[in-house]
């Protein structure tokens, strides 16, 4: 009897279980932890090479690198060698997703031009290559960036090449220098992508996102173009786009046939000019549902708008001195009738160090009818935050729930949440003293 329970305990029943649900589980995993489950079946073991996810995830020793750069060196090293032993071993004819993401430059480009290479190859339908150098920190990043090669321009131009990337429905590329050439060859060969991001590349200078007379009409619904210094130029024609995002200086904008464009990134450092986008978004201002703003206070300028009827989220991320004004975000309130949601993230310095460009600014004071959410992280008790949540108050009567987050949002998450416990406090209790201005019906969460 204690044999057969034995036996029983013993028995390996995931290696039980019909193909498809082990690949399912697998697909959800990545390689990190396959490698840590492997040894709890030997099924699991022989299936994993035939997995359709590739998911090179080292956010552990990104995040050793991050605080100890000396070390780089050994962590590529790890890092190169560790992909190169998994494709060696990979039997899979077909890619769900190939992901690889590490402080890698162009002195890595040999290894990555063959991940490039393999990853099409296998027909892969998401591709991320994700190469933040996290422990440089010259300005601007991306400097020594790799720079994807006229070898791989040429293979995704081959018979062959051309019927692989057919397939590819997602295109991540940061940190990686990639002309607009080589982006709209893929855009005009792969018929199924919906999703292209570009993100600290050197060499895009001009971007047409438009169907060409020889190619199938785009499908593209999620296009994301943020830090692309030398970018002049940016044409957008696509039936099907849902979301855009732009983060970076003024350029030559123009966007024509989005009629499903519902979510709007704009955004730019201190220097740049983020409020142009609204010009040549203005036939789409109506139409959006979520709308984020990511822009310093200083360049926070914006055109007389038309009522953005649909709008029912916006999202402001924000950095600036303690005492500079938010209340030009007014104009944009009192233009969306059907605003729901109100989020707002602070990213505040000490003080101001330039002339503030909306110390005076046109407040109408009237009803935020709809408002129901408010939202706010790295509140600080200081000028910029507290006459901002102050007008909200004052002026949403139909608040439901306020949730005031004190910690900077850089520390969110981290295990040392706040810089200062004593800042975090005095913060609080500026928060808390706002109570008295909310609706008496009105959910005041301090955190």
């Amino acid at each position: 009897m204690e044999d057969d329970q034995g036996e029983e305990r013993s028995r390996d029943r995931i290696s039980e279980l019909p193909d498809e649900i082990l690949f399912t589980i697998l697909s959800f995993l990545t390689l990190k932890e396959v490698a840590s489950i492997c040894f709890l079946s030997k099924r699991l073991k022989s299936l994993w090479p035939n997995i359709v996810t590739l998911n090179f995830d080292a956010s552990d020793a990104l995040c050793e690198l991050q605080r100890n750069g000396s070390l780089r060196k050994k962590k590529r090293s790890w890092y190169i060698g560790w992909v190169n032993h998994i494709l060696e071993l990979y039997k899979g004819s077909t890619l769900n997703e190939f992901r690889v993401c590490f402080d890698l430059d162009w002195t890595c480009r040999h290894d990555i031009d063959s991940w490039f290479h393999f990853a099409i190859s296998k027909r892969v339908r998401n591709l991320e290559l994700d190469f933040e150098e996290v422990a440089e920190k010259t300005w601007p990043p991306g400097l020594r960036s790799y720079s994807l090669t006229k070898g791989c321009y040429d293979y995704i131009r081959t018979p062959h090449g051309l019927s692989c990337i057919g397939l590819l429905t997602s295109l991540c590329l940061r940190f990686v220098k990639v002309s607009g050439e080589v982006l709209e060859h893929f855009l005009s060969h792969s018929p199924l992508l919906e999703k292209l991001v570009v993100e600290w590349s050197k060499n895009l200078v001009s971007l047409k996102v438009a169907k060409v007379a020889s190619s199938s009409p785009l499908r593209l619904r999620y296009l994301e173009i943020r830090s692309c210094l030398a970018l002049k130029n940016l044409e957008i024609s696509t039936p099907n786009l849902w979301s855009f995002r732009y983060y970076g200086q003024k350029v030559a904008l123009h966007i024509e046939n989005a009629p499903l464009l519902a979510n709007v990134l704009i955004g730019g450092n201190l220097d740049d000019q983020p409020g142009f986008a609204f010009c040549p978004l203005s036939s789409y201002l109506c139409q959006l549902h979520t709308l984020t703003l990511e822009m310093s206070a200083y360049n926070m300028t914006f055109p007389n708008f038309p009522q953005l009827a649909n709008l029912r989220h916006l999202v402001v991320s924000v950095y600036g001195g303690y005492d500079d004004n938010l209340l030009v975000l007014t104009s944009l309130i009192d233009a969306s009738p059907s605003l729901n949601k109100l989020s707002l993230e602070l990213k505040i310095w000490r003080s101001s160090t330039y002339n503030h460009a909306n110390s005076s600014c046109n407040v109408t004071g009237k009803p935020i009818p709809s408002l129901k959410v408010v939202e706010v992280v790295g509140f600080r008790g200081f000028k910029i935050d507290v006459d901002f949540v102050t007008y909200v108050l004052e002026h949403g009567k139909m608040i439901e729930k306020i949730t005031i987050n004190c910690c900077h949002p850089s520390w969110i998450g981290q295990i040392w949440e706040c810089e200062s416990i004593k800042e975090r406090d005095k913060a609080r209790k500026h928060a808390l003293q706002l109570k008295v201005k909310a609706p008496p019906t009105t959910e005041f969460v301090v955190i």
